[in-house]
């Protein structure tokens, strides 16, 4: 039932634009994230696993705090979180401010002694003990994700290939990281996927030169192809994995 149900998402994801894998890390760490939210704030585990992390990497923390402010508006759940933190990190550099006081006496007084010791970098200072919790969900999503689609490619279904081939395919990343893991396992999928992106690369690129070619002086009274006109946004899904549309004149704020 749960592969059944994998099957069901992945073909929904392959429907809309942009990498079927980014888009259903992206769902599945606003899921973990709302669930986190909603049930979690106070659980001993949860808090632990996200103190050990220092907390959400800088994107999912982005989102955790969207979705608190447009779910509830009062950031109760980011303060109750992020308070705890804070203090944690202040006492962390506390203590090692306190340590590096007592090894900056030391070296003086061996200084005195004419011994001087290799300076080194301080090591471990603020490392975490575990990845932001949103990415390991994020991580497990798309392994499973990549997974099921070399299943559905390697028993021949072909209502699902044929979604597959007038989807966007893959983001390189997410092809890099499934091939490397699951390359052995999944032959016939592999070489599939790798044919695939292969030659989506080449018809991309054709049009691509083809569109260099036609702003050429010489050649302006040749109008551009569709096809022409869309390789360079869908070459950058590809390297991306964002739908086209987030492809615009607008440079995102700090």
């Amino acid at each position: 039932m749960a592969f059944a149900l994998s099957i069901v998402k992945l073909a929904e994801a392959m429907e809309k634009p942009g990498c079927m894998i980014c888009r259903m890390e992206h769902e599945a760490a606003i899921h973990a994230l709302t669930s986190l939210l909603w049930e979690s704030t106070t659980d001993y585990q949860s808090r632990q696993m996200i103190n050990n992390a220092l907390g959400f990497c800088p994107q999912h923390l982005r989102t955790f705090v969207a979705i608190e402010l447009s779910k509830s508006g009062p950031t109760l759940g980011t303060n109750l979180i992020y308070e705890s933190l804070s203090k944690n990190i202040a006492t962390d550099l506390h203590n090692i401010q306190r340590k590096e006081q007592v090894n900056r006496k030391l070296r003086g007084l061996l200084a005195k002694l004419n011994i001087h010791l290799r300076y080194s970098e301080t090591p471990n200072v603020l490392k975490s003990k575990e990845p932001c919790p949103a990415c390991e969900t994020v991580n497990i999503t798309g392994e499973n994700t990549f997974s099921t689609l070399c299943e559905v490619i390697t028993k021949n279904d072909e209502k699902m290939v044929a979604t597959y081939e007038k989807s966007d395919g893959i983001c390189l990343n997410h092809l890099r990281i499934g091939l490397t893991k699951y390359m052995v396992e999944f032959p016939e999928a592999s070489e599939f996927l790798i044919q695939d992106t292969v030659q989506r690369l080449s018809d991309n690129r054709e049009n691509m030169l083809e569109f260099v070619r036609k702003h050429n002086w010489k050649y302006k009274h040749e109008e551009l192809i569709e096809e022409e006109k869309v390789a360079w946004i869908k070459t950058m899904t590809f390297f991306s994995g964002y739908p086209g549309e987030r492809f615009d004149h607008h440079i995102d704020k700090f």
